[in-house]
């Protein structure tokens, strides 16, 4: 019946190419980078997460980067399949995902005090789990948290130690009575389970309700693609190598090893990184979601869109724009009793310092809007870590060009000063022009 229609969406939906640098403007991954920092300290204890810990703020115009708005209308007249598509329309990898029916239906419920949760269908791989669910209420209400979700086995095979992305809490103003959302989890060792069990708190009008819900995945997990590069890559003179590529149906994880012995500056991120294929058809980072994890000091992942269900002939990366500082100013230091910047990557970005209870301020006035949560590690005077409870972004009140990034390190006090906070992100870039084939 739609035959013709489909196809022509499908050419469209291949040619779409979305410029580097545009591409890079357009993602806002600050808010991204807050939640994988604090998730990266809770790898070692038990699948169980705060909202206030996991939870990704999704940014409005992230709408400006989606694929093909006429594809994504197409499959959303499939019935049922309309929420899904607004859930993942900005991936290009899960709509092809969905398109290759790799979508798994599951419709679980359960039903308390007038609120039905359910486990409406999942997306799985050897890497990840994607669920995605619904909250049905008989009224209209206008917040719903999710305060904490636990995913176990019921397999005799355990899951693997990871992180997850626990969607966003439904906020209406003039209410809601149904709210739509999914959570992501993403593991260190290849998922072998099939059967799970997820239980999850709801927050509804002050009350909590726990569900618990079994399910089932009967979908073949599809294996990952590798392809080994060990290719050593080079920009502004400082050097770094792309270890290799794999390739799986929900993302793809590009194993960069960075800081070169050699090199003079700490790269920090990839800001301007995509393949390519032949036909200059493009995979991005990920839009929302995970945009990277750190492996050891000197290695990390980078996460784009799959082109897991693509089969090109040739396939490159592009790289052209990396975060990176000065190896002797990866530091910001202060004196946390008179709010004093000591130390601070050249060009003195930061402006101001003060401290609010056990939090640490630092303003700066960036050229260009720039929302990355900038620290993940904090140390006292001692070289000791400190814990980090909570990051935070925001415009000044008194000057909306400042932006003011936070820290709260429970137990601050003046014994433990100066604080030395360790740099994941810094607007401080080094630049080329690098294209590097994978296939």
């Amino acid at each position: 019946m739609f035959e013709k229609e489909e196809e022509q969406l499908k050419n469209l939906y291949d040619n779409i190419q979305v410029p580097l640098d545009s591409l890079d403007e357009a993602i806002f991954t600050g808010f991204q980078k807050a939640s994988l920092d604090k998730m990266r300290k809770s790898r070692r204890k038990k699948w169980l997460f705060n909202m206030t810990a996991a939870a990704i703020i999704l940014v409005g115009f992230f709408t400006t980067i989606r694929i093909s708005p006429a594809f994504a209308d197409y499959i959303s007249v499939i019935p049922g399949m309309e929420k899904l598509v607004d859930l993942i329309r900005d991936d290009k990898g899960k709509m092809l995902a969905v398109e290759n029916d790799y979508y798994e239906k599951i419709g679980v419920s359960q039903e308390k005090n007038g609120i039905k949760f359910t486990i409406d269908g999942a997306i799985a791989d050897e890497n990840g789990l994607i669920l995605f669910y619904s909250i049905n209420t008989k009224e209209k209400l206008k917040e719903v948290y999710t305060e904490e979700v636990e995913l176990e086995s019921l397999d005799e095979k355990e899951l693997g130690e990871s992180s997850a992305m626990l969607g966003t809490p439904l906020y209406s103003e003039k209410g809601k009575t149904s709210h739509s959302e999914k959570f992501e989890f993403y593991f260190q060792t290849p998922l072998e389970v099939k059967r799970f069990e997820i239980k999850v708190g709801l927050k509804v009008k002050g009350q909590k309700e726990v569900f618990t819900l079994p399910f089932e995945l009967k979908k073949e997990i599809q294996k990952k693609k590798t392809y080994v590069l060990d290719k050593e890559v080079e920009i502004e003179g400082q050097k770094f190598t792309l270890s290799k590529v794999d390739v799986y149906p929900i993302r793809i994880a590009v194993h960069v090893k960075m800081n070169h012995p050699q090199n003079t500056k700490k790269l920090l991120y990839f800001d301007g990184i995509r393949l390519i294929d032949e036909h200059g058809e493009t995979w991005s980072k990920i839009a929302n979601g995970f945009t990277n994890s750190g492996i050891s000091d000197d290695e990390e992942i980078i996460y784009l869109q799959s082109n897991y269900f693509r089969e090109p002939n040739e396939l490159y990366l592009e790289i052209n724009k990396i975060q990176a500082v000065d190896k002797d100013e990866a530091n910001v230091v202060v004196d946390t009793q008179r709010a004093q910047i000591l130390k601070q990557p050249k060009g003195n970005k930061f402006i101001a310092a003060r401290v609010e209870g056990d939090q640490i301020i630092l303003s700066m006035r960036p050229k260009k809007e720039f929302s990355y949560g900038l620290f993940n590690v904090v140390r006292d005077k001692t070289g000791e870590e400190i814990d980090i409870t909570e990051t935070s972004i925001s415009h000044s009140l008194e000057d909306e060009k400042v932006i003011e990034y936070g820290v709260k390190l429970p137990g601050l006090n003046a014994e433990m000063s100066p604080i030395s906070l360790e740099l994941v992100y810094f607007p401080s870039w080094i630049e080329g022009n690098e294209k590097i084939k994978v296939k």
